[in-house]
Parts: C-alpha cells; sequence; structure tokens
C-alpha cells in the first residue's frame, strides 16, 4: 500500500512579482516550518521507505543490475529556466532525508540559465519554482531510494497550486509535466494568490480522487492535478539517471501532455 505523507515544510515569505524583470529579493528569510501541503500521494515525493530485509535488498540492487536500473550513488537534475523572468526557486528535503549537496538555498533562477541538484540514495524532496516565494508555486517532486533499487523517480506536481509550467525528461523523452500556461487558457483560477496571475491554488489538495478542478484540468494526468493523479508519475522512467526539467515552453519540446 502507498502511504499518503503529508510534509510539514518551510512557510516562505510571499513576496509577488507582478511585472516582467521585477525579482524578489535575494536572501527573502524562511520562517519556521508552520504549513502543510498537499503531497501527490504515490508522487516521487511520497515513494514508501524501505522496508524489506538487507538480504532482500542485495537481491534487488542485483536484479537492477541486471535489467538496467540506474545504479550510481547520485542523481543529478538538471533545470532550464526557459520561462523569460527571473524565478525565484526553493528546495525541502523530506523528513528524515538527506539534504541536496551544497545545501542549496532560496535564490533567484536567472532567466535563460540553468541550474542543477545533486542528491544522494534515501533523498526524497522537493524543488519549488514560481513568481513569488510561495510554498504553494509548481514544484518538481524527486526520489531516490529503495527498496526496489534506488530507481530515480520525479514527477511535477500542481496538487497545492500552479505558479509556472514545468516539464521533465528522461533521455531525451518527457516524462512528466504539462507546457500549458494555465492563467492563459480562458478559465478561472478557483483562488487566486497576491498579485495579477502569480500563483492559483488549487482547491484539490487535499482531496485525493479526481477529476481535476476545471482550472488544472488542461494539465490533469500530465502533471499531478489532485493527490492520486497517478499518471503523471514518472517512477521508473528515469532509470539512465538523466533528468532533465525545463521551466516555461521555449527551447523545450512542444509538449501538451505527454501522454
Amino acid at each position: 500500500m502507498i502511504l499518503s505523507l503529508y510534509l510539514t515544510a518551510l512557510a516562505i515569505a510571499v513576496v509577488p512579482v507582478w511585472a516582467r524583470g521585477r525579482l524578489a529579493p535575494r536572501g527573502s528569510p524562511i520562517p519556521s516550518p508552520t504549513s502543510i501541503f498537499g503531497t501527490a500521494v504515490g508522487g516521487a515525493f511520497d515513494q514508501p521507505k524501505p522496508t524489506i530485509a538487507p538480504v532482500l535488498a542485495n537481491m534487488a540492487k542485483n536484479m537492477a543490475k541486471e535489467v538496467g536500473v540506474f545504479n550510481g550513488d547520485r542523481l543529478t537534475v538538471k533545470i532550464t529556466n526557459a520561462f523569460g523572468w527571473d524565478l525565484p526557486i526553493s528546495y525541502q528535503s523530506n523528513v528524515g532525508s538527506p539534504t541536496i549537496i551544497g545545501n542549496p538555498s532560496t535564490n533567484t533562477f536567472l532567466a535563460g540559465s540553468n541550474t542543477q541538484v545533486v542528491v544522494t540514495r534515501d533523498f526524497a524532496g522537493a524543488i519549488f519554482i514560481g513568481k513569488s516565494f510561495d510554498p504553494a508555486n509548481s514544484k518538481i517532486e524527486i526520489s531516490f531510494k529503495a527498496p526496489q533499487g534506488y530507481r530515480p523517480g520525479v514527477d511535477v506536481s500542481y496538487v497545492d497550486g500552479y505558479s509556472v509550467p514545468i516539464t521533465c525528461s528522461c533521455g531525451g523523452v518527457p516524462v512528466t509535466g504539462c507546457t500549458i500556461p494555465l492563467f492563459r487558457t480562458g478559465r478561472t483560477c478557483p483562488q487566486n494568490g497576491p498579485g495579477d496571475k502569480v500563483i492559483c491554488y488549487n482547491p484539490k489538495k487535499t482531496i485525493n480522487g479526481g477529476p481535476a478542478d476545471p482550472f488544472f484540468q488542461p494539465c490533469q494526468g500530465a502533471a499531478y492535478t489532485y493527490p492520486e493523479d497517478h499518471a503523471a508519475n514518472a517512477y521508473g522512467k528515469c532509470d539512465n539517471g538523466d533528468i532533465q526539467c525545463c521551466v516555461g515552453v521555449r527551447n523545450h519540446v512542444a509538449l501538451v501532455k505527454h501522454r
């Protein structure tokens, strides 16, 4: 059974960015954890913890080698900002999980630039990207956990809210995410955050079953739009260890839905 894990996380002060080129300030303070996120149940951020004995774990590892599962000790996720704006970016590790190597902090992700994160085995966490420092931003969820051979897992989640479109590919093949700019579809956001089209909060964040809220529906099945939107789960599809994500659509596969 896949356990649903609601994580106590960083509540980051919301600093809207309403105009192109206007940045949220660098080094904005991060208050103590006070909020609970809606998590993609069964998503990369919610992969099960190891429960098998060491002997079985070794057997699983050997089987993984035979079928070509990624067996490195580190997993690299590369991200391109093709959105056209400088965007706030922040990071979170699951409780008890190793931190991202280098322990990156909340920062500004410059337009047209690239960044990457490197994680070790047993990591589970997320990267938040949006137009403001808001904990409900669009996010990339990452898992590199046992018991199934330390297989890399990744998904794009709009469970908490939508701020910018994100897609992720493995080996050049899109596996999760949705490039549809939801603020341009003409659909009404059920709960807007501060500013004009900065963030749309998801009313289905604590409702496991679908369908998605109408505003989020164009991306249903491509990105997580409610906690059990499992078609967006790319676990087991990135066994070459090559994960590349893109914010926006420019210089990237013009993907509407990957299924």
